[in-house]
């Protein structure tokens, strides 16, 4: 009886621990976790529980780190846009003069929605509503279709676009063919962004045992090792792209394309840079056999 009593007590105030913890957790404190002192099934449970704190916390601090960064990212061109019409009505003597007054505050408005659609297309893609939709793709005709439809820009950029395929034939995988595209073609299109005149990018698909790799190199000036992590957030851009046109979310949403897809995406370089999504085909290629 007087064992069973100890252990009866040590068990409430186990309980008595995790109530309080669980109370101030419900008002907000998202770094509390609970007591994990004990072992057997609740011990396994306050585990799990605290896992799942340590994600919801991290989701949070991610969306606060986006509203912070849409605020900022967005006052820049809001002030832009409401100078522009505040000089266009205090400076402008005739048609010709609100005309262009008017046609810049579309391209500042339109570019701004461009932001917004980005952020919408991030959030759609994380929610993972998508893969439903999956169908067996090609995925080497998708990069083909990628690097062809951006051959005229670099031409005019004077930048040399090759594309090589190596390994095994063609197999289908599954995934959403216009998300791969647009991943692949965002890629590109960076490659050529940050390249040199007379540089070359390299768009690699290889095929290695169980894995499906798809490559895009240049000769631009790279991204940092410091860099290669932070890169992927919403509205990061590095040093040498703070120039060049764009709001960048780009990579943001390569990695959310790849995440989808199950890809793992790997920056290396400088010299240059190499951004590489890799896909473990044996799920895909079980579900071919099963159908």
């Amino acid at each position: 009886m007087v064992g069973a009593i100890l252990i009866g007590a040590g068990a409430v105030r186990q309980l008595d621990d995790i109530t309080k913890a669980t109370r101030s957790i419900v008002k907000g404190d998202l770094s509390g976790r609970l007591p994990t002192r004990g072992s057997g099934d609740v011990g396994r449970l306050v585990a799990v529980v605290n896992e799942m704190l340590d994600e919801l916390q991290r989701l949070m601090n991610e969306v606060k780190g986006v509203c912070d960064n849409i605020a900022h990212e967005m006052r820049t061109p809001l002030t832009r846009l409401l100078a522009g019409l505040d000089r266009s009505r205090r400076r402008s003597s005739s048609t010709a003069d609100y005309a262009e007054s008017v046609d810049e505050a579309i391209a500042e408005t339109q570019g701004i929605l461009k932001t917004f659609g980005a952020l919408l297309r991030i959030s759609e893609i994380e929610d993972g509503a998508r893969r439903a939709g999956f169908i067996d793709v090609d995925l080497g005709a998708i990069v083909t279709d990628a690097v062809e439809f951006y051959e005229p820009l670099a031409e005019d950029k004077n930048i040399t676009l090759r594309s090589y395929f190596e390994g095994e034939p063609a197999r289908p995988s599954r995934g959403d063919p216009s998300l791969l595209f647009e991943a692949f073609a965002n890629l590109i299109d960076n490659a050529i962004k940050f390249t040199p005149a007379g540089g070359s990018v390299e768009v690699r698909f290889a095929r290695s045992g169980a894995a499906d790799i798809v490559s895009v190199s240049d000769t631009g000036p790279g991204i940092s090792e410091a860099d290669r992590t932070i890169v992927l957030k919403r509205f990061y851009r590095a040093e040498p792209s703070r120039h060049e046109p764009g709001n960048g979310l780009g990579l943001s949403l390569v990695a959310a394309i790849a995440r989808l897809h199950d890809m793992d995406m790997v920056i290396e370089g400088p010299p240059g840079c190499r951004i590489a999504l890799t896909r473990n085909r044996s799920e895909t290629l079980s579900h071919i056999v099963e159908n």
